[in-house]
């Protein structure tokens, strides 16, 4: 039997923070909640992209989506995708040993996800249920295993729509309403629908632990918990405001000491996820790794943050007009557009399905500035905007110059003129092969 730590990694879709070990009371969430309290949880962390494929491949790769060329959505019909070379946690993982497995849901790739390094793909059913009882079937098999496993659970929960499988609404505890969301009935009844939804994908994650621990590894196993970005509502989902880049991420590890309900609120981005474990697995870090380590931190070694800011980019699909790039610290938000929009009205009075299914817009009023500056501590919805007041005209060229330099470091494409789209060099290709054939 291994003494390598296995890992088992369970992810979500739009979960954001909406959970109550986050502070959301209404949220019956109590297997994630009782993970966290358990192992350990960072408090300010961070996606690196406002969408879920950019997102999870910078994860998964610990390189920012310009880098790794993973920008949009890898679906039809935008067709994003990893540049070549590009290595995800599964390949690093089978290289040094383990048994890599992935149960259901990834989105980093169009292509057999055999080619991330998964030497095993169990796709079960779409509902979370059916994820957890697989997961737990493998985890069973794993009691004798001569090699440390790496089992990714990818749940599909809790993306739009939230009756699936007759899940019902949960208001049990009563609904909360987000400061930046309008607090009416629509607003409400959709809020309700979202917490059964959260209700539901617990209880798999529930399921899944309780697999973990019959199988008697649960002590030896790092257990992961994460999403992908912010809540599927307006002013959060597909924004670089803070609800649509803050994401969970629980961690539990008893024999690495990683226990006792620990909340590290140092800043921290969902690039570093990748240097982070291997760390503390004792695997080495790729040198073209962007991200930075924070197993210091979770060992309990040092307390020192590990950066002073976060970066995230908006690509504009599936919604348009949000080209932009953000740069976060303890304090300050500042966020660059790279084409023209209007400003969102909010609170946000409109219905959020109707948003969802691209049928509504929220209210706009106008013309976005290119520049927004937002002081967290004072203005936690990010509604009025500094960066025109002289007073923090040295703070907007400050946070500036970190992000223009930021955006150089990582190949930013935008830095060269408008995003050439997988779709647009597709064209391009065609034209190449037209003009040559009439050469």
């Amino acid at each position: 039997m291994s003494t390598r730590a296995n890992i088992l990694m369970i992810t979500c879709h739009d979960l954001g923070q909406h959970l109550g070990c986050y502070g959301v009371e209404t949220v019956q969430s109590d297997a994630i909640d009782g993970l966290a309290a358990e192992g350990c949880r960072f408090g300010n962390y961070f996606a690196t992209a406002a969408l879920c494929s950019p997102s999870r491949g910078a994860m998964l790769t610990g390189r920012y989506p310009q880098s790794n060329g993973l920008m949009g959505l890898t679906h039809t019909p935008w067709l994003w995708s990893f540049k070549p070379g590009e290595r995800h946690l599964a390949s690093i993982l089978a290289d040094a040993g383990y048994r890599t497995t992935l149960v259901g849901f990834q989105h980093v790739t169009r292509e057999d996800p055999h080619a991330l390094g998964y030497q095993e793909v169990v796709q079960p059913g779409r509902l979370a249920p059916e994820k957890a009882s697989a997961a737990v079937d493998l985890l069973r098999a794993q009691k004798q295993a001569s090699s440390p496993f790496f089992i990714k659970v990818g749940f599909q929960e809790v993306h739009r729509p939230f009756g699936t499988g007759g899940v019902q609404p949960d208001s049990e505890e009563g609904v909360y309403v987000p400061p930046y969301l309008a607090d009416t009935e629509v607003v409400r009844n959709d809020l309700a629908a979202f917490q059964g939804s959260i209700k539901f994908l617990d209880g798999a994650v529930g399921e899944t632990l309780e697999g973990l621990e019959r199988s008697g590894l649960t002590e030896n196993t790092i257990v992961i918990f994460t999403s992908d970005h912010g809540i599927p509502y307006s002013g959060a989902k597909a924004s670089l405001f803070d609800p649509g880049i803050e994401i969970p991420l629980i961690i539990r590890w008893p024999a690495g000491g990683l226990v006792g309900g620990k909340v590290h609120r140092q800043l921290m981005s969902n690039v570093d996820f990748l240097p982070t474990l291997l760390d503390l697995v004792g695997v080495p870090i790729p040198e073209n790794v962007q991200g930075v380590s924070a197993a210091k931190i979770l060992r309990g070694v040092s307390e020192e943050p590990i950066r002073d800011a976060v970066f995230a980019q908006r690509l504009s699909q599936p919604l348009r007009d949000n080209i932009s790039r953000c740069i976060r610290t303890e304090r300050h938000k500042l966020i660059r557009y790279f084409d023209s929009g209007r400003t969102i009205i909010k609170p946000i009075d409109v219905d959020p399905q109707a948003v969802a299914e691209h049928v509504e817009r929220p209210r706009r009023d106008g013309t976005r500035p290119i520049v927004q500056l937002f002081d967290l501590d004072a203005d936690p919805i990010e509604y009025e905007n500094l960066a025109e007041d002289e007073q923090y005209a040295e703070l907007v060229r400050e946070l500036s110059d970190r992000l223009w330099r930021w955006m150089e470091e990582v190949g930013d494409p935008i830095l060269e003129g408008p995003i050439r789209t997988p779709y647009y060099e597709e064209a391009m290709r065609d034209y190449a092969r037209f003009r040559g054939g009439r050469a």
